[in-house]
C-alpha cells in the first residue's frame, strides 16, 4: 500500500460518526435506475431483486468536476422503492460486502430494511460476500434470513473510534495550539493534544452506550435462535469465519449466492423466480456477479477516507477490512 493511502487510512479512522442530514432523493442530474435481468427463469414473471451494500457504509457523497459518488443512502434507499413501486419483486436479496462504517448510517440503512419490510410484506435475505463484519452485520440484522459465502468473514459486533494526537509532533515543530471554549469538554478528542482521564471516561460511555445499541439490534435481528445475553456474549468485537458464524447462530446457512436465492424462493413461496439488479450502467451488469454500481478507485476511496480524518466519531467498523476495500 501506498505511504499516502496508509496515511490517510489511519487519520480516517479517527472518524465515522457522522450526523449529516440524509436526502433519500435522487438528484436530477442522476440518471433513472434501470433494472437488468441476471438470471432469466422463463417459467414465471416473479421477481428477487439483489440490492448491494458494498464497501464502507456512510452518506458520504461528492460532485465534482472529476467524478460523482452517490451517497450508499440514497443508492440503497432508491432500489428499495424501485422494489418495492414492482408487483412482481417477491423477495430482495441484500448481497453485502462491507467491514462496516458510519454508526449512524449502518442504522439508517438498517431502519430502512425494516419499513420496506414492513411496508412490501415481502422476505429480505442477506446474501455475505467476502466481508460482512461490524456495520456489515449490524445491516443484515433486518433480514428474514443470512446465508454466508463459505469464506466470509463476519462479526466485529462492537463500536471503534480511533484518537490521533499530533501533540507530539506540533511540540517538535514549535506550533502550540490552544482551544478557548465555552466548558472543560468543549474540544475533547481533539488531535492537538492527548486526551485526560476525564475525557477517555466520556468518550468510552459514548462507545458502550453505542455497543449496547448494536447488541439489541443483534438480539432482535436473531431472536428465533439466541437471547440478548447470548449476543452480548458475541459482542467482543472478534471476527468469525462462516463456519465459525454457523455455529454460534449468527448466521443460518452458509452457501453460494444461487442458495441465498433459494432461500429467498422459499420464504416468499416461489417455484421460479427471475432474479434482477438496479443499476445506473446496465451495461456494466453482465451476470448475476457482476456490482450493480461502479467501484470507485483506490486514490478515490483514499480521498474519501482522508477527508474525515480531523474529527473523532464513532464506528461499527471492522478496522482491517479497511485494507480489503
Amino acid at each position: 500500500m501506498k505511504p499516502l493511502a496508509s496515511v490517510a487510512i489511519i487519520l480516517a479512522l479517527t472518524g465515522c460518526m457522522s450526523f449529516n442530514h440524509v436526502d433519500v432523493s435522487l438528484r436530477e442530474r442522476f440518471k433513472e435506475y434501470e433494472e437488468k435481468l441476471v438470471w432469466n427463469d422463463l417459467s414465471t414473471h416473479e421477481k428477487i431483486a439483489i440490492i448491494d451494500i458494498d464497501g464502507i457504509i456512510d452518506d458520504d457523497s461528492e460532485d465534482s468536476l472529476f467524478r460523482s459518488k452517490e451517497s450508499m443512502i440514497v443508492s440503497v434507499v432508491e432500489k428499495l422503492k424501485k422494489a418495492e413501486a414492482d408487483p412482481v419483486v417477491k423477495a430482495v436479496i441484500l448481497r453485502i460486502d462491507s467491514p462496516g462504517g458510519s454508526v449512524t448510517a449502518s442504522d439508517v440503512l438498517y431502519e430502512e430494511i425494516r419499513a420496506f419490510k414492513a411496508r412490501k410484506a415481502v422476505p429480505v435475505v442477506a446474501a455475505f460476500m467476502g466481508v460482512a463484519a461490524s456495520g456489515g452485520y449490524y445491516v443484515s440484522c433486518a433480514c428474514d434470513r443470512i446465508v454466508a459465502h463459505p469464506t466470509t468473514i463476519t462479526g466485529s459486533i462492537g463500536v471503534i473510534a480511533l484518537h490521533v494526537s499530533l501533540a507530539g509532533l506540533l511540540e517538535k515543530a514549535g506550533i502550540k495550539v490552544e482551544a478557548l471554549k465555552s466548558g472543560a469538554h468543549k474540544d475533547t478528542g481533539s488531535i492537538f493534544r492527548d486526551l485526560a482521564p476525564d475525557e477517555r471516561k466520556v468518550l468510552q460511555a459514548l462507545i458502550d452506550d453505542m455497543h449496547g445499541r448494536f447488541v439489541s439490534v443483534v438480539a432482535r435481528g436473531r431472536q428465533l435462535v439466541m437471547t440478548e445475553a447470548q449476543a452480548h456474549g458475541l459482542a467482543d468485537g472478534r471476527i468469525y469465519s462462516a463456519d465459525q458464524a454457523l455455529k454460534v447462530k449468527l448466521i443460518d446457512r452458509i452457501g453460494y449466492l444461487k442458495d441465498a436465492v433459494e432461500e429467498a424462493k422459499i420464504l416468499a413461496g416461489m417455484k421460479g423466480a427471475k432474479v434482477v439488479l438496479y443499476t445506473r450502467r446496465p451495461e456494466s451488469a453482465e451476470n448475476v456477479y457482476s456490482p450493480a454500481r461502479a467501484s470507485a478507485s483506490a486514490d478515490s476511496a483514499v480521498l474519501d477516507l482522508a477527508r474525515r480524518a480531523l474529527t473523532f466519531q464513532l464506528c461499527y467498523l471492522w478496522e482491517p477490512g479497511l485494507l480489503g476495500k
